[in-house]
């Protein structure tokens, strides 16, 4: 496994854990059952990716590196400033598909960056990318 395969992978996984991070804070304030069962399919997706992610990291002989304590802690209180004053389920939904999004902008740039990453690797990552894109159409229902 190569240099590129591991950015790609850390990549992946960083996401994910933002995913899961995103997502474990926002849910408690849904209330709307559709979009909480949207919201569970998406965190086991984001907790499927890290762990695929993580067991190629190990693989390779590399150790996961997670998301810094800031960068959790500026995240959580953007989602809660966002949802501060809106809880309703487009609001929820927007600030979900917003993130998705940002996500999928941020690995497809890795992807091209990554150039000498193994197809299966890609692959994880292409992966990644269509089930955030389901999740972003998913989400359009409740805007």
């Amino acid at each position: 496994m190569n240099f590129d395969d591991k950015q790609l992978l850390g990549d992946i996984y960083q996401l994910a854990e933002t995913g899961i991070e995103a997502t474990r804070t926002v849910l408690p304030k849904v209330e709307d059952a559709a979009l909480k069962e949207e919201l569970e399919e998406q965190y086991n997706d984001y907790s499927q990716a890290k762990a695929s992610s993580e067991q190629g990291l190990i693989d390779a002989g590399a150790f996961p590196k997670g998301n810094s304590p800031i960068q959790k802690a500026f995240m959580w209180g953007s989602i809660q400033m966002n949802t501060l004053a809106q809880t309703s389920s487009d609001h929820i939904a927007e600030i979900m598909i917003n993130g998705t999004t940002m996500g999928i902008v941020d690995l497809t740039k890795d992807i091209s960056e990554c150039s000498n990453a193994s197809e299966s690797t890609k692959r994880l990552a292409k992966r990644f990318i269509r089930a955030e894109q389901r999740h972003i159409d998913n989400l359009k229902a409740f805007l």
